[in-house]
């Protein structure tokens, strides 16, 4: 064995590693089976009903740490979207949410450009809207369509040929499926974030360069510096738009399109920052980094482009105050 096959036999033995896992992380049965048994599909859920009977504000917690492991499948689809809209839905659904909540049938939902995660097993499938919910089966999609995602982990399919009016409509819940699925890749987003942010940080501060660590450099301190800054902006969004939802606040919309706006800026700000301060290390696939960037970016371009999502919360901004109608300074008291 030559030199250099003894230097690239650790690399082989690593890729062959990384495809094992892959292989693993394909059949995602028993993983899913134990996210089940946790109880977290149903965390919305009353206990009477087979739930947790958490809070909005207590599901985001979770789903950040989520987003933190990178979970995968489609855990905001389910729990955020798919549960709560099977659980609205009554009688009709009964005997698919107790199947969905045992981990025994997958559940999706589609944007508007009709992709998803997992189309080709799941047993129910969310057709969010602004105006309405629908819930339909798996015969209802009619053919599908592989979707190309950043991330190779995760298995998005589009159906073209999806009736958006099939299927059972769900009545009126709360904010709706698609302001909730919103929140919940918000509160996943933050975890990708915090997990980019804390691991370039220990990077910076172990890489020495010039004697020292590259952390006390400037320019790599408010890089960091400043994706800390727009996470926590992120998170106090994401928790301020989890309490407009608990609480039912007419503003609840607008809270959580800001907190999709802010968590996927803050997301933005890390995939670049991060990158540049692990540098060449930061492109090979050997450093876990990629797997959380790939990630962040699919969750990143669900229910909506961040521009529309802003462009959305202006309007919405502006129809309040015209509604308001003018305000009035308070005169001031000597």
């Amino acid at each position: 064995m030559t030199p250099t096959m003894r230097l690239f036999r650790p690399t082989a033995a690593q890729r062959e590693l990384v495809a094992g896992a892959q292989a693993v992380f394909a059949a995602a049965g028993s993983r899913w089976q134990a996210i089940a048994e946790s109880g977290l599909l149903g965390a919305l859920l009353p206990e009477d009903d087979g739930g947790l009977g958490l809070l909005p504000s207590d599901l985001a917690l979770l789903t950040e740490e989520a987003g933190y492991l990178l979970v995968r499948g489609p855990l905001v689809e389910t729990a955020w979207m798919a549960v709560p809209a099977l659980a609205a839905a009554g009688a009709p659904s009964t005997g698919t949410l107790a199947k969905v909540l045992a981990g025994e049938g997958l559940a999706s939902a589609v944007d508007d450009t009709l992709r998803g995660p997992d189309l080709d097993s799941a047993a129910v499938v969310v057709v969010a809207g602004e105006t309405g919910d629908r819930l339909v089966d798996a015969a209802a999609l009619g053919p599908l369509e592989p979707a190309a995602t950043a991330d190779p982990d995760e298995r998005y399919w589009r159906a073209p040929q999806l009736d958006r009016g099939a299927g059972i409509p769900v009545p009126p819940h709360g904010v709706g499926a698609l302001a909730l699925g919103r929140l919940g890749g918000a509160a996943y987003l933050l975890g990708v974030t915090r997990w980019l942010l804390g691991t370039s940080v220990a990077h910076a501060s172990a890489r020495r360069q010039f004697g020292v660590p590259i952390g006390s450099f400037q320019a790599v301190r408010h890089a960091l510096v400043d994706v800390h800054v727009e996470l926590e902006f992120a998170r106090s969004a994401v928790w301020a738009a989890a309490g407009e939802v608990e609480a039912q606040a007419a503003s609840a919309r607008a809270a959580v399109l800001a907190a999709a706006v802010q968590s996927r800026r803050a997301f933005a700000l890390a995939d670049r920052q991060c990158l540049q301060v692990h540098g060449g290390l930061g492109f090979t696939w050997e450093h876990p980094l990629h797997l959380h960037l790939k990630r962040g970016q699919t969750v990143a371009a669900r229910f909506g482009r961040t521009r529309d999502l802003a462009a959305a919360l202006g309007d919405q901004v502006l129809a309040a105050a015209r509604s308001a109608g003018p305000s009035v300074p308070p005169r001031p008291s000597i």
